[in-house]
Parts: C-alpha cells; structure tokens; sequence
C-alpha cells in the first residue's frame, strides 16, 4: 500500500507504479493503491502493461470502473463522486509475480459545445511500452449546428465518436504543408444535440509535456453564398415591390394628364 493518497481532483493526472506482490482471494499477485476524489468528476483509468487488470473500488467495496489489458493497453472510465477509492492491480495470469505496472489517472474532461462552438485544453505525453496513447473525453453538445476543428499538435489525429460507436467528425494534422490553413478551407461537419466521445491521439515520441488545443469553430457563410429567404422577408420585398410599382405608376398618370387642359378658357371683352 502507497503512502501518499493523492488527490484525483486536484490534479490533470497523476501515475501509479509498482509491483504486484501480494496475492488476493483468488491467488492472483496484486497491488493496491489508495486515491481520494474531492468534488464529483469524471476520470480515465488507463493501464499499460500486458495481461494485467485494474479495478476502481469505493468505500463500499463495490467496483465502479474495470479494464483488463490483453495484448494492448486497456482503459476505462467513470464519474466519481467524493471520497476514498482504492485500485485493485492484479496479474491476469496465475503464478506470475512480482511483476511491475504503471496506471494513469486522468481527468475526463467534459466539453460543452455551443452554438458558437466549443474549446479543448489538453496535455500530449510521452508515452512508453504498449500504451498507445489514446486520449478519451466527453464532449457535451447542446446546440448543433456545422462546424469546422483546429487541433493545435502537429501530427494528431482526433475523432468525435456517438454513443454507438459511430464516427461524426475527425481530423488530423499529419500534413505540415497544411498548418495554419485558413479555417473556411477545411472541411466541416454536422453534428446535432447530444453526447459524444471525443478521441484524441497525439504523436508517440513527444518529448515531455506538450500542452495543446482542440477548437470547434461554427462554420460561417461565405459572401457569396446564398441563404434561403424566409416567408416574412419574402413578403416584405414583395410588398415594397408593388407599392413601388404603384408610386411609379401613379406618377406617369398624373405627369401625362397635366399636359392636355380639359376645360378652354376664352376671356370676355
């Protein structure tokens, strides 16, 4: 057991490394490690170490997230509420001991996306041995609407992905020829009101910690793109236009009729 108990909720991540040296109910080598939470969040589990399985456990003994890495890393998440929670590392074969691992605890970020659009702020890390780096985050969007994304980390690959696991947006920057790109050349997409999975994959050999951005931008109309008129707007115009077509009418009446007299007017000697 650790001596320090970090706080999930104060921290954007935080590793736990050790051995499995200890053997539970069922005799398999395991580790346990203690974190507190301090405010409701939503947090990822990653584990990187092959054949190896994490439970997330609270106060009450029950299991509140799971992942069991095979031939890659595994992760899980879950929304945690305050209080101390432990994590069950175990070899997921028999006989294996003393066998080293490495958990990362990340904040999952929920993203809140509006009509004007929606903004990412994360950290790309070295990563080491089979984890593949993946990033996962809740991305919340109560507006829809078409919009275009600007990922800031050169050679990334992003993907906004349904709750059916269904891709309906993505992007990358492998290209160096295309950054900076003016923001009405990139291709949009349409997403409509709900929740979503955002993935990320920042580069495999980032050297330290690389901060970086995911920007949603509303896709504004250009000049020369014509918008549909609505019903009272069509209304109007042609209001306008017939009371012109009156005024222009009247107007040529009244001018052809002052110039022929009526009435002949003779003077009385």
């Amino acid at each position: 057991m650790g001596v320090t108990v970090p706080n999930a909720s104060t921290m954007n991540w935080f590793q736990f490394r050790g051995i499995t040296n200890e053997l539970d109910s069922r005799l398999a080598s395991t580790d346990y490690r203690q974190f507190t939470v301090s405010k409701t969040g939503e947090f990822n589990f990653k584990i990187s170490d092959l054949n190896t399985n994490v439970k997330i456990v609270d106060q009450n003994n029950k299991v509140v997230a799971e992942a069991k890495a095979k031939n890659e890393a595994a992760q899980t998440s879950a929304k945690l509420a305050p209080g101390t929670y432990t994590a069950v590392i175990s070899q997921a074969v028999k006989g294996v001991n003393n066998r080293e691992y490495t958990l990362d605890i990340t904040e999952r970020q929920n993203v809140m996306m509006v009509g004007s659009g929606a903004q990412m702020k994360g950290t790309a890390r070295a990563v080491l041995g089979n984890d593949t780096g993946v990033q996962k985050h809740t991305l919340t969007v109560a507006q829809g609407g078409e919009f275009v994304g600007n990922m800031s980390l050169p050679y990334t690959r992003w993907a906004v992905m349904s709750k059916e696991g269904k891709v309906v947006a993505s992007g990358d920057t492998m290209d160096p020829t295309k950054a900076g790109e003016d923001m009405l050349k990139k291709p949009s997409f349409k997403i409509d009101p709900g929740q979503y999975e955002l993935v990320i994959v920042p580069p495999k050999n980032v050297v330290g910690e690389i901060p970086y951005q995911l920007n949603f931008v509303q896709k504004v109309a250009k000049a020369t793109e014509t918008t549909e008129e609505r019903p009272f707007d069509k209304i109007m115009r042609e209001r306008e236009a017939r009371l012109k077509q009156w005024a222009a009418e009247d107007a040529s009446k009244s001018s052809k009729t002052s110039k022929t007299t009526p009435y002949k007017m003779s003077l009385l000697a």
